[in-house]
């Protein structure tokens, strides 16, 4: 009997070291031999080539960048690291409310956001009241100058995620004091001064307790293509009587509800790579017609904007209604109405386009309100006013278009205990006072010199002790004294350029 038992558990032994032993070799052979076909992963990745001792240099083992790429290329190439990496995925947010997607978190009940939407809705990317100040101004100037040609300019501020379910943000979020943000000084500032501005987003709150299906999916970032329907026959009815064009009038004939989730319903939830999808109840997929006095000249639209136009586009919203409507995608890639990809914003004659259109669009979600139009209005402003561009507020747009560079000046701005705005400022300033003295020949204008020489005075400690010295002498303020002295250095320069002519 004894022996018996103590044969099993030798038994045991050896089946528990086998097990162990086979999990260890089991990734090497799935690696080498593939013998098991696992999905790959969904979302954006950099694609690496297998583990290659031959890429050996001195230098780079010397460096340390050998040994990084051949570690991120050996962990890359695990057998089942897709499954592995879905198992970690589930397990963390199934236990944790952890997603493991870049730029994702989770909310109340397991609702998915984007944390940019956050961000910008509690007022974390808040570049300044007078930066927005300074854009509405311009772009009522725009505004005005094309209505006098018979063309029709129009804000869209689509809705987004964070301002539609303030109460389901993640808990860190929802303590936040309320800062001014984007949105609420953009809608001040475009009322001010009369910009056409038709706010989805908050058309879209005043129905969330009322619409018959939801107006955001769980797992999406997007509007809903229920809402993505709403959304479009409020924007034509106010596109109709802003412009005077009878554009058609949209009607739901059917609301589907289908056993698959049709994309982009399910965008972030795919990045996310879990092993059970998350259940996302109560989608509806409309079904609708178009009807209304369309019979004569439709209107050719531009639209710039970002990812939500594409239901519209992808549903034939935009086709059925305009002539042409061209979308610039972040004010860079071109799509078509029939879907061709027709390069790239930078390679077309800008005055050409916007000649040829009879409604401009610019369509925003609140994740961009700190790019504001990527650039757009400033090309229009410049297009209609040209010769006025200041230099900072050239660098101080590139910046916050720039997105990871944004990003890392907001960073920097908590850290220094300074506005974001002001952090741009100084970033401007340094990127202009950089191209000027690369470029010299760009900024011969007397203000372009002198903001030039009043930078270069304020870096330099000895010429500045000097101009404070000035200034108690004459007893005038210490930016009186920057300034006169900064004139003076402008003037000698103008005077000489001109004598060598």
């Amino acid at each position: 009997m004894g022996n018996a038992h103590k044969n099993k558990n030798e038994r045991l032994k050896y089946w528990l070291f086998g097990l162990i032993l086979l999990m260890l070799v089991l990734p090497s052979l799935q690696a080498r031999f593939n013998f098991i076909g696992e999905a790959p992963l969904t979302g954006s990745f950099v694609a690496t080539g297998k583990p290659d001792p031959g890429l050996f240099t001195c230098a780079e083992w010397l460096n340390g960048k050998f040994q990084e790429e051949f570690n991120t290329r050996t962990e890359n190439h695990i057998g089942f690291r897709n499954s592995l990496v879905r198992l970690n995925n589930q397990l963390d947010f199934s236990f944790f409310r952890k997603a493991n997607a870049e730029g994702v978190i989770v909310g109340k009940n397991g609702e998915l956001f984007e944390e940019d939407y956050i961000k910008e809705a509690v007022g974390l990317y808040f570049i300044g009241e007078n930066t927005w100040q300074k854009k509405a101004a311009q772009l009522r100037a725009v505004q005005d100058t094309l209505a006098k040609m018979g063309k029709t300019l129009a804000v869209i501020l689509e809705p987004g995620k964070a301002t539609f379910y303030p109460d389901l943000l993640p808990r860190k979020y929802r303590t936040v004091p309320q800062l001014p943000s984007n949105y609420s000084q953009m809608l001040h500032h475009f009322g001010a001064q009369g910009i056409n501005v038709l706010d989805l987003d908050e058309f879209f709150r005043t129905k969330r307790n009322s619409a018959t299906y939801p107006l955001f999916p769980k797992g999406g970032t997007h509007w809903s293509y229920y809402g993505a329907v709403l959304a479009a026959d409020t924007t034509l009815s106010y596109l109709s009587q802003l412009s005077g064009f009878s554009l058609p009038d949209m009607k739901i004939d059917e609301i589907k509800e289908l056993d698959t989730i049709r994309h982009p319903d399910y965008d972030i939830g795919l990045a996310m790579n879990l092993i059970f999808p998350m259940r996302q109840p109560g989608l509806g997929y409309p079904v609708f017609s178009f009807s209304g006095n369309n019979s004569g000249k439709r209107p050719d639209a531009l639209i710039v904007g970002d990812s939500f136009y594409f239901n519209w586009l992808n549903d034939q919203i935009t086709p059925s209604a305009f002539g042409n409507c061209d979308f610039w995608y972040y004010n860079n890639n071109i799509t078509r109405c029939d879907y061709v990809q027709d390069g790239k914003t930078s390679d077309k004659n800008f005055r050409e386009e916007i000649m040829k259109r009879d409604i401009i669009l610019i369509m925003i979600t609140g994740r961009f309100h700190h790019a504001f139009a990527w650039n757009f209005d400033e090309q229009l402003y410049q297009l209609f006013f040209p010769g006025n561009e200041n230099p900072e507020w050239f660098f101080e747009n590139q910046i916050r278009v720039y997105d990871q560079g944004f990003k890392k000046l907001v960073d920097e701005a908590i850290a220094m205990n300074i506005s974001t705005e002001q952090r741009i400022k100084q970033e401007a300033e340094y990127l202009f006072y950089k191209d000027a003295s690369e470029n010299p020949d760009k900024y011969t204008r007397r203000n372009d010199l002198i903001k030039l020489s009043m930078m270069g005075i304020r870096n330099t400690p000895e010429w500045m002790e000097k101009i404070r010295e000035k200034a108690r002498n004459n007893n005038i303020s210490e930016e009186e004294q920057l300034r006169r002295d900064a004139e003076w250095i402008a003037d000698e320069k103008i005077r000489s350029r001109n004598q060598q002519l």
